[in-house]
C-alpha cells in the first residue's frame, strides 16, 4: 500500500463514518463484503489449494461458541450508541485474573451545547474496567470510566493499548477533543500509568508538537503483556504509516516508514511468541482485507528492522461470517435486529497467552467483545 492509499484510507485521521449526518442505510449498505472495494492492496493471485499458514503465523484461530462474551451496559457510562459499543481494547493478566481494558461508548451527552450544535461527532468515549477469572466471564469494576471527569469530561478516549514494564502499567489511548478535532496539539496520542490497573495517573499526550494527528497506538509487546525493548528502545506503531521510538515509554518521537503494508492499521504486536521465530515481531491489523470490510491480517517484521515488512498473510486470519449475526450489525439476542451499520466487521481488541492458548479478544460489528482462541506453539 502506497502512502497515497495510507492517506487517502486515513484522510486526517478520521473517518467518514464518525460523522453524525450520515445516512445509516447507506452506510449498512456499504459495510460489506465487496471485493472490488474493500480488496485493501493484496495480490489477487488465487492461492494453491495447498495453501497452509506459514508457521511463523499465530492461528489458526477458532472462535469461542458462546460468543459474544461482553456487551454495552443498560444504563452505564458504556451504554453504546447505535455503530458503537464495548470493544477496542487491551486484555492483560494480573493475579491470575484477566483484567479487560475496554472502550465504551455512548452518544454525545451535551450535544444541545450551543458550541456543540454544529459539530459533526454524535458519540463520546471513556475506557474501563472489567474483570475475570476465566477470560470469558467479565465483571464490571465501577460505575464510571477512567478518564472522563473535571475538565477531561470534553474528550472522547478511545482505544487503549496497556502494556506493563517492570511494575508499571502504561495506558495509551487515542484523545479527541471534536471541538479542535483537527489539531494535533489537543488531539492524539494519550498516556496514563498505573500500579494497579484501577487507579491512574494522567501524564498527558506523547507527540504534543506533532504536525498531524497521532492515533492508533500498538507498542510491541511479548505473550504475557510486558512492553519488550527492540535494539535498546520500545516501539510504537501508529496510524499513517507512523512508527515511534522511546528509552521510557514516557518521551517518544516519530517518523514515517519508507514501506507500507496492506490490511490497514496496526492493532497489536507480539514478539518473544516462539523459539524458532524469537527474532521475529507479528503485528496484526485491521481494516479491508480481500474483499471484507474489516478482518484481521498479520504482518511478519524482523528485530533487526522493526520498520520494514518482510511479509503478510495473504488472506484475514479472522474475519466476520454471515451466521454470526453479532459480526454483522446485528444484536446477539433473537430477534436479531439492527444495533450497528459495522457490517462484516470484526477488529482486533487484545491477547494474552493462558494454558498453553492464546486468548484474542475482538470486538463485533464494532458493539459487542468476542473472543477466539488458538493453541500457542512455542516450538515453531
Amino acid at each position: 500500500m502506497t502512502q497515497e492509499e495510507f492517506k487517502k484510507f486515513f484522510n486526517n485521521g478520521f473517518f467518514e463514518w464518525q460523522f453524525s449526518n450520515k445516512d445509516y442505510q447507506k452506510l449498512w449498505k456499504e459495510m460489506s463484503y465487496d471485493e472490488e472495494k474493500y480488496w485493501g492492496g493484496f495480490s489477487r493471485e488465487p492461492l494453491s489449494e495447498n495453501y497452509s499458514l506459514p508457521d511463523w503465523a499465530i492461528g489458526p484461530l477458532s472462535k469461542y461458541e458462546g460468543n459474544p462474551i461482553f456487551a454495552p451496559s443498560k444504563s452505564g457510562w458504556d451504554r453504546g450508541r447505535f455503530g458503537g459499543g464495548v470493544h477496542n481494547g487491551s486484555v492483560v493478566k494480573k493475579d491470575g485474573k484477566f483484567y479487560y481494558i475496554y472502550r465504551g461508548e455512548q452518544e454525545l451527552p451535551f450535544k444541545d451545547r450551543r458550541e456543540y450544535r454544529d459539530c459533526p461527532i454524535d458519540y463520546i468515549c471513556d475506557i474501563g474496567l472489567a474483570v475475570s477469572d476465566d477470560g470469558i466471564h467479565f465483571e464490571r469494576v465501577g460505575n464510571s470510566g477512567f478518564f472522563r471527569a473535571g475538565e477531561d469530561e470534553k474528550y472522547s478516549f478511545e482505544d487503549a493499548c496497556v502494556v506493563k514494564y517492570q511494575d508499571t502499567y502504561y495506558l495509551f489511548c487515542n484523545r479527541w477533543d471534536w471541538l479542535n478535532r483537527e489539531d494535533p496539539s489537543i488531539c492524539g496520542v494519550f498516556l496514563a500509568i498505573s500500579k494497579d490497573l484501577t487507579r491512574w495517573e494522567k501524564i498527558g499526550l506523547i507527540f504534543p508538537d506533532a504536525k498531524i494527528i497521532h492515533r492508533n497506538p500498538v507498542v510491541i509487546q511479548n505473550p504475557d503483556n510486558n512492553a519488550v525493548k527492540i535494539n535498546g528502545k520500545f516501539v510504537m506503531y501508529l496510524n499513517n504509516g507512523l512508527i515511534a521510538y522511546s528509552k521510557d515509554l514516557i518521551h517518544w518521537e516519530s517518523h514515517s516508514v519508507k514501506n507500507l503494508w496492506p490490511g490497514g492499521e496496526g492493532c497489536c504486536a507480539v514478539t518473544d511468541y516462539s523459539q524458532k521465530h524469537k527474532d521475529k515481531i507479528v503485528l496484526f491489523t485491521g481494516g479491508h482485507h480481500t474483499g471484507h470490510f474489516y478482518a484481521i491480517g498479520e504482518v511478519l517484521f524482523s528485530k533487526e528492522n522493526p520498520e520494514e515488512p518482510i511479509e503478510w498473510l495473504p488472506k484475514p486470519i479472522l474475519y466476520a461470517e454471515p451466521e454470526y449475526p453479532w459480526e454483522n450489525g446485528l444484536s446477539a439476542s433473537p430477534p436479531h435486529v439492527p444495533v450497528s451499520y459495522w457490517r462484516d466487521t470484526i477488529f482486533f481488541t487484545g491477547m494474552t497467552r493462558f494454558n498453553d492458548k492464546w486468548y484474542i479478544y475482538y470486538g463485533g460489528s464494532e458493539y459487542y467483545t468476542c473472543l477466539a482462541t488458538a493453541v500457542l506453539n512455542n516450538e515453531c
